[in-house]
């Protein structure tokens, strides 16, 4: 049975009391094709005007498929807020719920299903979809091909459509005899990881103190216990919060989880050299070949070398590291002995879907480190070089991932230059941003109706001198065919220096999501946003 994100989750759907959403109304330091009715095209869109009720108008957040496609029986699923702590809700409690968002041609179906005859009504699942997005604290039932990243899908008696690991559960409640459903093989997940180093925290745990090489991913899950706030200039706020935690259980749930995505990726911060030097507190990086291992331990698949510490050995270290990940059947991208090879991208192949993945470094002051055409070094993050890399794999691949190492550290919010930056490979055709360096979360939004992660913060990197740099999140992508159907901050806590551990949800883990979507922007977290600061 493979470990995912809804059983980290659903510890949070245990305890937030009750589900209180189903009754609303509304410096440095220490691993196909679209399913049947999901439109390729969404350039028309459909959504709710002002009042989120009545009339069908363009909305550039919102894609909607039904109106381009034959009407046809189709399993409904319940959607919520993208912050929801919600993870299943059941059938009776869908049954009571005020406020239900259904569209019109979904109300008989959902009313026989639920034995029930009021909802609140919109013009189409599109607007369901709008609305839900727009709104933390509202539910709707929509076709399980109309939802998207927007909104997030629960599982209904703990049976979801849309869990790669869930092959096509029997009993399904939201679905009629003949309606469809999504096709089990064409469900993939892809989870993003933050900073690796393999040096620091990593040698000193491993290597010095004997824990050896299964330590790092035996992480399960884990309790902050305490919380001091002090004053620190390591902060966007000059505040960070010593603590203390515990381990709670589950010890591997780590490995398991990242080893069971379809596609497991993670930024790179150093080069791994035959004659690494141990650095305890250093900001210079040199991982050590024994260490190796812990990538495959993670089920790590390929690595992004754009960063500001892939040059700590020199340009021979940048030569010497792809030459050790190649021999470790590990992929990576962002460096290279020339300016061509820095650009080339990582190309995966999940059943069919192509993914092609682009590493770019943009740290401020760091543009010394960029490859030319006749010397070593990093991609750089410019953007007509970015654009032209992403037109040029738009056509070789199904889906465009970018990962730019950007911006300033210990700063939560999206910086104007990374908003900037994201809109334009978008706007290009990327499919998704997930961004690093910050070493700690930054916030997400939805442009166009596609994710960016600014920053998913640090991963198998030391910096333990804050409950903030302590704290991670690996960005989970869940993908039908081509399509990215659903996206997820999972929050983690990183202990004795190279460990990370799932955070339970009522200590720490709401918390740390709290942050994150209070530091997104956009439509789907204006709401959010001015009632969590």
């Amino acid at each position: 049975m493979k470990l995912r994100a809804p059983v980290l989750m659903a510890i949070i759907a245990v305890l937030v009391s009750l589900s209180p959403l189903l009754i609303s109304c509304s410096s440095e330091e220490s691993k196909g094709h679209p399913g049947e009715g999901r439109r390729a095209d969404e350039g028309q869109r459909a959504g709710a005007t002002p009042g989120g009720r009545t009339g069908a108008v363009q909305d550039t957040h919102n894609p909607s498929k039904s109106a381009s496609r034959p009407q046809q029986n189709t399993a409904l699923v319940p959607i919520a807020h993208l912050s929801s702590t919600l993870e299943d809700v059941s059938m009776q409690e869908l049954s009571k719920a005020r406020g239900l968002a259904v569209a019109r041609l979904q109300q008989e179906e959902a009313g026989e299903l639920l034995d029930r005859s009021e909802f609140e009504s919109f013009d189409s699942a599109g607007a369901v979809v709008d609305h839900v997005s727009r709104t933390p604290g509202a539910l709707g039932l929509v076709p399980w091909d109309e939802v998207g990243p927007r909104v997030k899908v629960l599982s209904v008696d703990g049976k979801t459509l849309l869990d790669p690991d869930e092959a096509a559960p029997e009993g399904y409640p939201l679905e009629q005899n003949d309606a469809t459903v999504p096709e089990p093989q064409r469900l993939r997940r892809v989870v993003v990881a933050g900073d690796v180093v393999l040096d620091r925290g990593q040698n000193y745990m491993v290597i010095q103190k004997g824990m050896g090489l299964d330590f790092p991913l035996d992480g399960g899950y884990a309790a902050i216990t305490s919380r001091v706030p002090e004053q620190s200039p390591y902060s966007e706020t000059g505040i960070i919060h010593q603590f203390t935690a515990e381990r709670t259980g589950e010890a591997g749930a780590v490995r398991e989880y990242l080893t069971s995505a379809d596609l497991t990726l993670a930024n790179f911060e150093n080069p791994v050299i035959r004659d690494a030097v141990w650095h305890p507190d250093a900001t210079t990086f040199t991982g050590d070949l024994r260490l190796m291992p812990v990538l495959d331990e993670a089920g790590i698949d390929g690595v992004t070398l754009g960063n500001n510490h892939i040059l700590d050995a020199g340009t021979t270290g940048i030569e010497e590291t792809m030459g050790h990940l190649d021999d470790a059947g590990i992929t990576h991208a962002g460096a290279g002995m020339d300016l061509a090879e820095a650009r080339k991208p990582m190309v995966f192949d999940l059943g069919g879907t192509k993914v092609g993945v682009l590493s770019y470094m943009g740290v401020p002051s760091y543009d010394w480190a960029w490859a030319t055409q006749n010397s070593p070094g990093t991609a750089p993050l410019l953007q007509d070089v970015m654009q032209e890399d992403i037109k040029r794999l738009r056509k070789e691949v199904d889906l465009v991932v970018v990962m730019p190492h950007w911006g300033k550290e210990y700063v939560a919010t999206p910086e104007p230059e990374q908003v900037d930056l994201a809109h334009a490979a978008i706007d290009a055709g990327a499919d998704m941003v997930i961004g690093g360096h910050a070493h700690w979360p930054k916030g997400i939004e939805m442009y166009e109706g596609k994710p960016i992660f600014y920053g998913v913060g640090n991963f198998l990197l030391d910096q333990s001198w804050s409950e903030e740099t302590s704290t991670g999140i690996f960005a989970e992508i869940t993908l039908y065919g081509d399509d990215v159907v659903q996206v997820r901050p999972v929050p983690f806590v990183i202990l004795d220096y190279a460990q990370p551990n799932f955070l339970v949800a009522d200590a720490g883990g709401d918390r740390a999501l709290r942050k994150v979507f209070a530091a997104s922007i956009g439509p789907e977290f204006e709401a959010y946003g001015s009632s969590a600061r």
